[in-house]
């Protein structure tokens, strides 16, 4: 299995927010959006690659008994220095179909 894309503390922005699927599951869970930037809490091995905690987004009791709701990592971006590219043209980059 490949290395996971990212490691806590690193900051990344969400490429894609249609999180439909895990809301009608539940819908209390919080779900990142797109354009604020995000924080790498924790990074996980799920039977469907790497999922990814966030330090703004806490859903540890919103399943009481389950492991708190992680989120897969192709759905982000890095953040990059601010100074070598514009966050829009990364947003542009990342985009999902």
């Amino acid at each position: 299995m490949k290395p996971p894309l990212f490691h806590p503390g690193q900051q990344v922005i969400c490429t894609n927010d249609d999180f439909t699927l895990l809301l009608v599951q539940n819908p209390n869970i919080q779900t990142p959006k797109r354009g604020p930037i995000y924080t790498v809490r924790g990074v996980y091995d799920t039977h469907r690659g790497y999922g990814i905690t966030l330090l703004e987004i806490n859903n540890a009791d919103v399943a009481p008994g389950f492991p708190e709701a992680n989120f897969h990592e192709s759905r982000f971006a890095p953040v990059p220095p601010f100074e070598e590219i514009e966050l829009a043209e990364v947003m542009e980059e990342y985009q999902t179909a």
